[in-house]
């Protein structure tokens, strides 16, 4: 078995996380909570999506929040952009990394972008070849990339396909999401170390659930195939609007602890996670009861 000396842990709660609660919560409270954030040890962070506010009123703050994030030496933003209109935002932010953000599964775009994924692909080629001629990064992100759930388990030769025209389109990582927590080990095993034997040079994280208790095991599924990157929340928070019965993401403080126990490393303080475990869920509900008022 494979056990690295260390893997990066990137969060995603203050974009997938919050995404979609049905509460907003106010652009100060999310800077506070990025900051302890980094100080916990994170180096990369997906904070946010340049998406239009009536789709995702949780994120209406985008723009606001890009331009008041603390500039931390070694530390990573990423956000979300789907369309041209979200490029143009993202180029005037501080961010660093771009998610170009599409399904495997057709059934699931339509819904969740409603269009194919074939014009997902056409659309976001643009995007990607500007982004990077502006010298950011660029990940394309799969969603459904093992289990869509209108349509059932996805065929892993659709997601190379998907994968090779991201590839070829100019991408600098690749994002595998497991949207509905319906992977299996063995389907996480054999999906990412294809994908991995296919692109030695292209990086790849994996974005996972648990919905039937497999969370921790597809993480050591995903080290034994090669992964480097793992995507969590804090509290477990999140979920896909468009996905019936997603779960929240695997929870932060679950997985480094999982890892460090097998001696694998992560740069994150174990402690400060439970912390956050905590006070996450809390400012969620805090900003209800504001709404409330």
């Amino acid at each position: 078995m494979i056990f690295p000396d260390k893997l990066t842990i990137r969060d995603v709660t203050l974009r997938d996380g919050l995404q979609n609660e049905p509460t907003f919560v106010e652009t100060d409270e999310k800077l506070k909570q990025i900051s302890s954030l980094i100080e916990a040890g994170f180096v990369r962070l997906e904070v946010t999506s340049f998406v239009h506010p009536k789709w995702v009123p949780a994120l209406k703050d985008a723009d606001e929040l890009a331009q008041r994030l603390p500039m931390s030496y070694g530390v990573e933003y990423e956000a979300l952009v789907p369309n041209q209109r979200g490029l143009d935002r993202f180029l005037q932010s501080n961010i660093h990394t771009a998610l170009f953000f599409l399904s495997a599964s057709n059934h699931h775009n339509q819904a969740n972008l409603n269009k194919s994924t074939d014009d997902s692909l056409e659309e976001i080629k643009d995007l990607i070849k500007k982004t990077n001629n502006q010298g950011r990064k660029t990940v394309g992100a799969i969603a459904t990339a093992f289990v869509c759930p209108y349509a059932g388990v996805v065929p892993y030769s659709e997601v190379e396909r998907v994968a090779e025209q991201l590839v070829a389109n100019g991408v600098t990582e690749l994002g595998l999401g497991d949207t509905i927590g319906k992977a299996t080990p063995r389907m996480v095993y054999e999906y990412c170390s294809r994908l991995a034997e296919r692109f030695p040079n292209i990086p790849i994280s994996l974005h996972l659930h648990d919905t039937y208790g497999f969370g921790l095991s597809n993480v050591l599924a995903g080290v034994q195939a090669g992964i480097q990157v793992f995507d969590v929340a804090q509290a477990g928070l999140g979920g896909c609007p468009y996905a019936p019965g997603a779960p929240g993401n695997i929870q932060a403080s679950r997985v480094v602890e999982f890892l460090e126990k097998q001696g694998i490393k992560t740069e994150i303080e174990l402690e400060k996670l439970k912390k956050l475990d905590s006070k996450f869920p809390q400012l969620v509900r805090a900003s209800e009861t504001v709404l409330k008022n």
